[in-house]
């Protein structure tokens, strides 16, 4: 736990002076944005996970940090890992703004990934495993995550909902308003 922490803080300490200082630049939105997920891995059982992001859009892209929970659901499913329980995890991610055309709407289209690490606890001893998602939509997304765990890769496709909300920030009022 004390690692996941130190993770935790490490990140926050690097991208809080960019997210505070993003209501100052031009065309940059700090934003936050929680979400749900439900997944399908190739072991044959469904995912569950919550997430928050707090990032910055600007002119053609976003950047962010996510902290999220994976749950399994139906656990006794498991075929590889019958001792792999849920993972907590921790990613950047950056992506793009498509802007795509119909004969009368115009629909921004979020294409992006992110890399960052899981902890998990595996037959009660707390371990740490890299991890990559890729994603596209707007709103609705759907999603491929990938652990690549010591022994074996494991792939789990999904659908993720968010809400991106916009902040205000002014820090020298120490007001934030939403």
């Amino acid at each position: 736990m004390k690692k996941i922490i130190n993770h935790f803080l490490l990140c926050l300490i690097v991208f809080t002076p960019i997210l505070c200082s993003a209501g100052e630049w031009e065309g940059v939105s700090p934003y936050i944005s929680p979400g749900i997920r439900f997944g399908w891995d190739f072991e044959k059982k469904f995912t569950f996970s919550t997430k928050i992001s707090i990032g910055i859009m600007f002119d053609g892209g976003f950047a962010n940090i996510t902290w999220g929970c994976k749950y399994p659901v139906l656990q006794d499913a498991y075929v590889t890992d019958p001792n792999f329980e849920k993972y907590d995890y921790l990613d950047v991610q950056f992506g793009i703004a498509l802007q795509l055309k119909s004969k009368k709407d115009l629909l921004t289209l979020y294409t992006g990934g992110g890399a960052g690490i899981i902890f998990y606890k595996e037959n009660g001893i707390h371990k740490t495993a890299p991890r990559m998602t890729v994603f596209s939509g707007c709103i609705i997304f759907p999603t491929l995550d990938i652990l690549f765990l010591p022994d074996y890769t494991r792939w789990d496709t999904g659908l993720q909902i968010v809400a991106p909300l916009p902040l205000g920030l002014n820090l020298g009022d120490l007001n934030i308003t939403g």
